[in-house]
């Protein structure tokens, strides 16, 4: 996301040091292959109950699809 503007719908970013964790994460869940990609996958799991942890991107486009993850 550099020289982008942020999206102000976007709140609260993650510092660099919560980013590199949450990569850190994904990288393990993407080794045991757990990752789910994409806001329908997100939207079906969250309401099986079977997601434990979502990371949303700030430069989705258009950012609307994922606002109504909770």
């Amino acid at each position: 996301m550099t020289g982008e503007a942020t999206n102000p719908k976007a709140y609260p970013l993650a510092d660099s040091q919560l980013t590199n964790t949450i990569l850190d994460l994904v990288q393990q869940a993407a080794n045991y292959k757990q990752l789910k990609k994409g806001a329908n996958e997100a939207t079906k799991t969250l309401a099986r109950g079977i997601s434990e942890f979502i990371v949303m991107a700030a430069d989705a486009n258009p950012l609307e699809i994922l606002l109504h993850l909770p």
